[in-house]
């Protein structure tokens, strides 16, 4: 990322990982589009955002399931509110359906992947041309640990992410020529409002307490601890900026060493 004025679009940037990626672009006086479903949330997210500076905040309420044309609309009111071509997009809208493979209905495969594989791949056709014919831009793709070390409780899930991994070493490598870079960031477990959410799938699945599972997913961290949005975010960040310049086509994992693979 240049000290120059860059533009950003964050899909799922009302909430968590995207707008903790959205506070800290602002504050160094970049521009940022807000992309989500809730038109509500994304106008109080973009108060506050304003409210920070010195970089500008809009946003855009739209579905993501309801591709390719979702993408266009969304690179076109970027274009248009920012005034150029985005120079950075963080696909990040998506959960992970606690389910195994079986027990996921037909329509939960194909929702999770509309949403989440064919949304970040659709912004991603959408916005790389134009990055690329300016020479400038890099894409962050939030996946997650489960595309390398697939777990049986988010199948679908490790389905979408281990897809994700493969279409982005793809684009990175047609990209790279124009200096576009595109990177995945893997977190692993993290304290925000998706934990909640995934400790009452665990829950409902286990027969245990909500509170229970919560207690127990932050309790087995092996720092000690999970990180929060703002330390994934702080990791996107970084990969935006110029000091990545020479990271692409690949997938940083940020899990406290929870991943038991090799590297």
């Amino acid at each position: 990322m240049e000290q120059t004025n860059d533009r950003a679009i964050i899909t799922g940037g009302s909430r968590g990982i995207g707008r903790a990626v959205a506070e800290q672009l602002v504050t160094r006086g970049h521009d940022v589009l807000l992309v989500a479903r809730n038109a509500e949330t994304l106008a109080q997210s973009t108060v506050a955002l304003n409210a920070l500076g010195p970089g500008k905040a809009w946003w855009f309420a739209t579905d993501l399931t309801d591709q390719p044309t979702a993408a266009g609309e969304v690179v076109a009111y970027a274009e248009r509110v920012m005034e150029g071509v985005p120079t950075l997009l963080l696909n990040g809208a998506g959960g992970a359906s606690i389910t195994g493979a079986l027990d996921a209905s037909w329509t939960l495969w194909q929702q999770d992947f509309s949403l989440k594989f064919w949304g970040y791949l659709a912004m991603m056709r959408a916005v790389l041309p134009k990055m690329m014919e300016n020479r400038r831009g890099v894409i962050v793709n939030l996946v997650g640990v489960a595309g390398k070390d697939p777990n049986p409780t988010l199948a679908v899930a490790s389905a979408v992410n281990g897809a994700l991994r493969a279409v982005s070493k793809v684009l990175a490598d047609e990209a790279k020529s124009a200096h576009v870079r595109v990177v995945n960031v893997n977190p692993g477990a993290t304290d925000t409002d998706l934990l909640v959410e995934m400790a009452r799938g665990i829950a409902a699945r286990t027969h245990k307490d909500p509170a229970q599972v919560l207690a127990e997913m932050r309790q087995g961290a092996p720092l000690g601890s999970l990180p929060t949005a703002w330390d994934v975010a702080s990791l996107i960040v970084f990969l935006m900026s110029d000091a990545a310049g020479f990271i692409t086509g690949t997938s940083i994992d940020i899990d406290g060493g929870a991943h038991r693979g090799l590297a």
